[in-house]
């Protein structure tokens, strides 16, 4: 898959909750890094921390306003939203930087205002 179409394709798995097809988007020795937290090593890591999230996480959305590809990387303009115990949902702009290898994510690294 072209780089665009590995975005897409994680994008879906992520809304469906699916963390092994998620996992899956990324190479075996990528790094997953979430603004203020330690970076995710591993692709059994990463699905992992998936998987986690979408069992234990709160309520969240992730909508994509803009991705520019660019070769073997791209940046993925976002907003991401959890909802409150109440059922207010809090959204923060973020955007994150991708390198691609070999069809796969290596890196994806965000940053959140």
């Amino acid at each position: 898959m072209k780089p665009r179409e590995v975005l897409e394709s994680l994008f879906e798995a992520w809304r469906a909750g699916d963390a092994l097809r998620s996992a899956a988007h990324f190479a075996p020795d990528a790094t997953y890094r979430e603004t203020r937290h330690e970076p995710i090593e591993g692709r059994d890591a990463i699905v992992a921390h998936f998987t986690r999230f979408f069992r234990d996480g709160p309520q969240w959305r992730f909508e994509v306003d803009e991705v520019i590809v660019e070769g073997e990387r791209a940046a993925v303009r976002y907003r991401f939203a959890v909802a409150d115990s109440e059922g207010s949902w809090r959204e923060k702009p973020g955007c994150a930087f991708v390198a691609f290898r070999d069809g796969t994510v290596a890196e994806w690294r965000e940053y959140q205002g």
